[in-house]
């Protein structure tokens, strides 16, 4: 009763549910089930099925946050559902009833199906129906989830009868318990007994926040893509943008407003505006930006922010309210160049390159084609191994559900069996000396080439490729390169999308920005079951110190991903079926591991037993190719 009171309090619109579930004897739309023996079906279960409907309309009729009535979840749409929807239109007119298990029978006012497809939506909407279209349960927000969460959203808000949905769910569900060191952890299926019989593993836990009420990343996502208040459309003749207010009562002249400029990172003007606009209705916006001029390497972006102006139930003045991003003039990597002064020396003996260049210094084998060392002379050796391609990924919750550790599982170990098939040494040039190296990944008798250009100051442009054509192979879940650092190396500055975790398909809430953090901080131990973590998208440079200022600096030569924690993707991996893991049970490496990826596959998140993430999101090439400049810091 208490949560009907804060919602009525607060202004919370609720579907309110009756405690029906018969999902364990067949629901509708979900498979044949033998209607004989199903409650749903059976004039002896009527009263039970009904008294609990009644029950919930006269207890909870006059709550003014209940506007509508939703007869039960997974339980078949029998005769019994048919009387019970028309007792309840006859009990109270005043609300809409929805039943998902009707689909689209008569005993439903709304359309409110599960985990759609995006296709089915948008079918949906570009037909002549009627009928609201609400989902009871969608994006299922298990684990490193919420992926393609726009995409819903841009279906929604083009069609008036497409009216949201109601994210599966809100928080994981463990128990709080400790393991024999005394370490807390939240237990979920079998960890408190039982393991060896009937259970659900980690399924309870499909919540946006943990089970301590820690948001996990996708949260930030979710709050971007359901704000209220939309910036878009900016003009940069004019300095314009469009501004929409979607609230239903609330003039924006509740809210401040604010915008900031960048120039490839580095704030140059920002500016406050006031808004005045009613409820449903949208206007264009002038704001005072100063000129951006087009210059090659540069790039500006405009940050816009929406903030609570006065004090608010719930909510604190400065409380952020809405945000978006817009790139401006983007000629960042127009500027992507080998352009680089300094001496460099070269050295060709014994199946061994050695290079040099001030105070950096470094080799590479002739004969396996790796970079064998690189550093600064006379400091602390910072790099346990230089890139190695890397392919694989620890499976998230949804990975495990599409069966990608079985159907992508080559991947998991290729960069161990590869053969060097030729290492090819240039002549040294004006701009520096390339040596090209050529594999076969013998997984899958795969070619994959590496090239490396040392430039004048001893920095590595390294360009990888993979082709695949004409090979049986499954998709890639990364493509990308893997390098291990001294853990103490674990200061982070990186301009790309931050400051939260987020891939390709869950970053529409992530700005592209200059972000400072460290290595600790990385892996996401809020996930209850550890898996793929950490990642960052649209990154154009980021660098790892120590405490001193000596470290790496990596600069795409185009947009790449990187992550960097202190653990391996084969710690996070559990195999090729989930066993019981906490992130009590891993134990911190005594070194970084630092993927610097062209693309991740997308973690998805339509459903976690099938769906894939969605294909602009996949790696489904069969070529591949990226490049980036390592280099020394000091």
């Amino acid at each position: 009763p208490m949560w009907y009171k804060l919602c009525d309090q607060y202004g919370i619109y609720l579907v309110d549910e009756a405690n029906v579930e018969i999902h364990g004897m067949g629901a509708s739309l979900q498979g044949p089930f033998d209607e004989k023996v199903h409650p749903a079906y059976l004039p002896l279960w009527a009263p039970a099925i009904a008294d609990r409907i009644h029950r919930a309309v006269k207890t909870d009729r006059n709550h003014p946050s209940v506007i509508i009535w939703s007869m039960g979840n997974e339980c078949g749409n029998g005769p019994v559902f048919h009387d019970a929807y028309k007792w309840i239109k006859k009990e109270d007119p005043t609300r809409p009833v929805q039943f998902e298990q009707a689909g689209e029978d008569v005993n439903t006012d709304i359309v409110c199906p599960m985990y759609p497809p995006l296709n089915s939506m948008k079918a949906y909407a570009a037909s002549n129906k009627t009928r609201p279209y609400i989902m009871c349960e969608y994006a299922h927000a298990m684990g490193n989830s919420s992926g393609n969460f726009q995409e819903y959203w841009d279906v929604i808000n083009n069609s008036k009868k497409m009216q949201g949905g109601f994210i599966w769910d809100w928080v994981d569900q463990g128990i709080k318990t400790q393991d024999a060191n005394g370490k807390t952890f939240y237990a979920y299926g079998g960890d408190l007994g039982g393991f060896n019989l009937q259970n659900d593993e980690n399924f309870c836990a499909n919540g946006l926040v943990s089970a301590d009420r820690i948001p996990h990343p996708g949260l930030y996502e979710v709050k971007k893509v359901y704000q209220n208040i939309i910036f878009s459309d900016f003009d940069t003749a004019t300095s314009q943008l469009k501004i929409a207010n979607r609230f239903a009562f609330t003039d924006l002249n509740n809210y401040n407003f604010n915008w900031k400029l960048y120039k490839n990172g580095d704030l140059i003007k920002q500016g406050t505006f006031a808004v005045e606009l009613a409820p449903r209705t949208e206007k264009m916006q002038k704001l005072a930006l100063p000129e951006m001029k087009d210059t090659q390497g540069e790039e500006y972006t405009l940050d816009v922010f929406a903030y609570i102006k006065n004090v608010a139930p719930l909510l604190a003045i400065g409380h952020e309210i809405a945000r978006e991003q817009f790139l401006l003039k983007p000629e960042y990597f127009a500027g992507a160049a080998d352009d680089t002064k300094g001496r460099l020396t070269v050295k060709n003996e014994n199946d061994r390159l050695s290079f040099s260049s001030g105070d950096v210094e470094g080799a590479i084998n002739l004969k396996s084609g790796e970079m064998a060392s690189y550093q600064i002379k006379g400091a602390p050796r910072m790099i346990n191994q230089l890139p190695q391609p890397y392919f694989w990924r620890a499976p998230t919750d949804n990975d495990f559900g599409n069966q990608m550790p079985s159907n992508m599982g080559i991947w998991r170990n290729a960069h161990e069996n590869k053969k060097v098939i030729s290492v090819n040494v240039g002549d040294k040039t004006a701009d520096g000396v390339d040596v090209a190296v050529n594999y076969i990944l013998q997984s899958g008798n795969v070619p994959y080439n590496i090239t490396y250009h040392i430039n004048n100051d001893a920095s590595v442009k390294i360009t990888a490729a993979i082709d695949m054509t004409g090979k049986d192979m499954p998709e890639l879940p990364r493509f990308g390169m893997r390098m291990q650092v001294s853990p103490s190396t674990h200061l982070i500055n990186y301009y790309g999308r931050g400051p939260w975790e987020n891939y390709s398909d869950r970053n529409s809430s992530s700005f592209i920005g200059k972000y400072t953090d460290s290595v600790e901080n990385q892996y996401v131990n809020t996930y209850i079951r550890p898996q793929e973590s950490g990642n960052r998208t649209d990154v154009r440079w980021f660098t790892l110190t120590n405490d001193k200022g000596y470290g790496l600096k990596v600069e795409g030569i185009q947009p790449i991903n990187f992550s960097a924690i202190n653990h391996s993707a084969e710690d996070l991996d559990p195999g090729m079926s989930k066993k019981q893991q906490h992130p009590t049970d891993l134990k911190p490496r005594n070194e970084v591991f630092l993927h610097i990826d062209l693309k991740q596959r997308g973690v998805g998140g339509d459903n976690s037993w099938g769906m894939l993430p969605h294909d602009q999101y996949r790696l489904l090439g069969k070529t591949y190719s990226y490049s980036y400049v390592l280099s020394l810091v000091k």
